[in-house]
């Protein structure tokens, strides 16, 4: 059985998650597991999908116990500033064992279902070449908006607000069609951005209505 559940209510997954995002992104594992902690009810959260042994799995398995279960993938969800029913879907990743296998799909179906169940509306998030996937998703491009981050945990959200400039972003490129990965136009406009991140390399802001 499949489920995502916020990563501070498994703390026994810290270590694994740790692990399973530095194969994405490497960084020291006390490092990645201090940012992991930080994960809470009022955001930052890190939620982890998961695949947990049902009744009679367990049954007839006696290896098998309630506390065990597969980590199938990992996401954060950050509050966003100015927007207040959306949040930003960031460190999106699976295990590169079982990538291919429709896990990535249902991982993002999984944490919009939470966000939608949390009262939130509207989703943003970055990537730099999986852009044709999250079109897939029902994503379109968009402009850059600003990530609360873990930030938000120690100052307050309406205070970063008023620091906040209007978002000014260069247009977007023009093409037929809001969402429409087949249409080979709309293909082409995903192959573009006029957005850059800190390192000046291309990336592509999108966003999606749950």
């Amino acid at each position: 059985m499949l489920t995502v559940v916020p990563l501070h209510q498994r703390p026994d997954l810290l270590e694994s998650c740790a692990d399973l995002i530095s194969e994405e992104w490497k960084r020291s594992r006390t490092s990645r597991i201090h940012s992991l902690q930080r994960s809470t009810n009022d955001f930052p959260m890190c939620l982890v999908l998961i695949r947990t042994p049902r009744a009679e799995e367990e049954v007839a398995e006696e290896k098998l116990t309630k506390n065990q279960c597969q980590l199938l993938g990992h996401a954060r969800l950050s509050r966003v500033v100015g927007h207040p029913k959306s949040l930003f879907v960031e460190t999106v990743v699976v295990p590169k064992a079982i990538r291919g296998k429709g896990y990535g799909r249902k991982l993002m179906e999984a944490v919009e279902s939470y966000a939608k169940a949390r009262g939130y509306s509207h989703l943003h998030l970055t990537t730099h070449d999986k852009q044709h996937f999250y079109a897939h998703l029902g994503y379109t491009l968009s402009k850059p908006v600003q990530c609360a981050g873990f930030v938000s945990s120690l100052i307050p959200l309406e205070f970063l607000e008023s620091l906040s400039p209007p978002q000014y972003g260069k247009e977007l490129p023009a093409g037929p069609g809001k969402n429409n990965p087949e249409d080979k136009s709309q293909n082409q406009m995903f192959l573009e951005t006029p957005y850059h991140d800190l390192k000046g390399q291309p990336i592509f802001w999108m966003e999606k209505d749950i």
